[in-house]
């Protein structure tokens, strides 16, 4: 209020700018929004109380000038606490201008620097009809439940790990072998499929050292074991164990697959020691393919007969109305995986059944173009052979190259439809217990 009186001092009279000031409350109580804070019938001394010229004392209507007139011109009384000022209607014209460039700038003001108390004042004369609103910065329903659960778990965590430390402690033994053979198997695939990769400098006592260390691990642990009898389930016959939980499920199932792994790591050994007059090395791989074969389908028939066990135990009243249709569903489920095994053994037997010629033959011509080595072996050529690409190769070094690529080596040209997997020797890591 005093930034206006001070603007308009200047130029107008103060009986003008009494005008002025009145009118501007007037307007923006028009909307309600300061109701609340306007005092109740002002005294006449307190509206004019700023006003310059006038004299001290009670105001009456001889105290003003002539051009003043109180209420009774515009059917208001001076009880009402309403004042009216009478002018020209050039004056009201540049007065009613001169007020609405302020009162936009007035309003404009307090809508910006007290928007939350206009908003509480709006709120509380609408008798609150809106609550509130959503506030931006609150998380989303699923971001809260997320961090809900993450903290659940870091308050959680020091209960789980000492459960995991208890079962850990509880089946120490059974974790201790179960890493051992893990091991073990790593160690000897890794180390027969390089020695296939070698072909002709493979090392003879290299592969009977693997052989001779998976038949003694084996033999180990069923010794161990004995008395458990856990040999009996290589030949789909009962164990020693009369009830069978959970545990003892993954235990058997466990040992038996990795014993499987043995054999089969210690058959593709047994290929690779034969020497080269007696099997080629680029029939080899379809060997090492169909034991690969074979192996993972009875891998896959030994845990049928646990399953069943472990599914029918219990009182017997209970085992036939929830292990029925248990082994039903089971039996569905396993004739697929059987299904899918059978048919990899038998797209085996006949990539081994058919001649592995990777493609025709090569003139002396061709290979003397192509400068008489081998880009493979990086010797002279045996038995080449000429790709649909046009490039020449070893016979040999073809039918390797093309157990684990599908393109020739050079140009990239697709030159087989398939690729067929365990042919460089490789045995499955796949943990069967189901």
């Amino acid at each position: 209020m005093q930034r206006r009186h001070s603007s308009n001092a200047d130029n107008l009279p103060p009986e003008r700018t009494r005008s002025q000031t009145v009118g501007s409350e007037t307007s923006v109580d028009e909307s309600g929004v300061f109701e609340g804070l306007k005092p109740e019938n002002p005294s006449p001394q307190q509206l004019f109380s700023g006003l310059t010229g006038l004299q001290s004392g009670p105001i009456t209507a001889t105290s003003f000038p002539s051009g003043l007139v109180l209420g009774s011109s515009l059917g208001a009384s001076v009880g009402s606490g309403d004042v009216f000022l009478q002018m020209t209607p050039q004056e009201e014209g540049s007065i009613r201008t001169e007020n609405m460039q302020y009162h936009h700038r007035h309003h404009h003001y307090h809508h910006s620097h007290h928007r939350p108390s206009l908003l509480h004042v709006s709120g509380d004369r609408h008798g609150g009809t809106e609550d509130g609103t959503d506030d931006p910065g609150t998380p989303a329903p699923a971001l809260s439940e997320l961090k809900a659960a993450v903290t659940w778990l870091q308050k959680g965590l020091p209960f789980i790990l000492i459960l995991l430390a208890k079962v850990c402690f509880q089946h120490k033994l059974g974790i201790a072998v179960c890493v051992g053979m893990a091991s073990t198997f790593a160690y000897a695939n890794i180390t027969v499929k390089h020695q296939v990769s070698l072909r002709e400098k493979r090392s003879i006592l290299v592969t009977l050292w693997i052989l001779v260390f998976l038949i003694g691990n084996t033999l180990f642990v069923y010794y161990t074991f004995s008395t458990q009898q856990l040999y009996m389930s290589l030949v789909f016959l009962k164990t020693s164990l009369e009830s069978m939980d959970f545990f003892d499920l993954l235990w058997i199932a466990g040992i038996t697959d990795f014993v499987l792994k043995y054999i089969t790591i210690g058959l593709k050994c047994l290929i690779l020691i034969l020497p080269r007059l007696i099997l080629a090395f680029k029939s080899r791989g379809t060997i090492y393919l169909l034991i690969e074969e074979m192996s993972q389908l009875l891998r896959s028939l030994i845990p049928i007969q646990l399953w069943y066990k472990y599914i029918m135990a219990g009182d017997a009243s209970s085992s036939y109305l929830m292990g029925g249709p248990l082994i039903v569903l089971y039996s569905l489920c396993k004739s697929l995986d059987v299904c899918g095994r059978v048919g990899g053994m038998r797209k085996a037997l006949k990539i081994m059944c058919k001649s592995q010629s990777c493609g025709v033959r090569a003139t002396s011509q061709q290979c003397s173009e192509s400068g008489d080595i081998c880009p493979i072996c990086q010797a002279e050529f045996r038995d080449p052979v000429m790709l649909i690409c046009q490039h020449i190769f070893c016979e040999e070094c073809a039918c390797l190259w093309f157990d684990h690529e599908r393109s020739c080596p050079l140009c990239r040209t697709a030159v087989t439809e398939t690729l067929r997997c365990w042919k460089d020797g490789t045995t499955s890591a796949h943990f069967q217990v189901y």
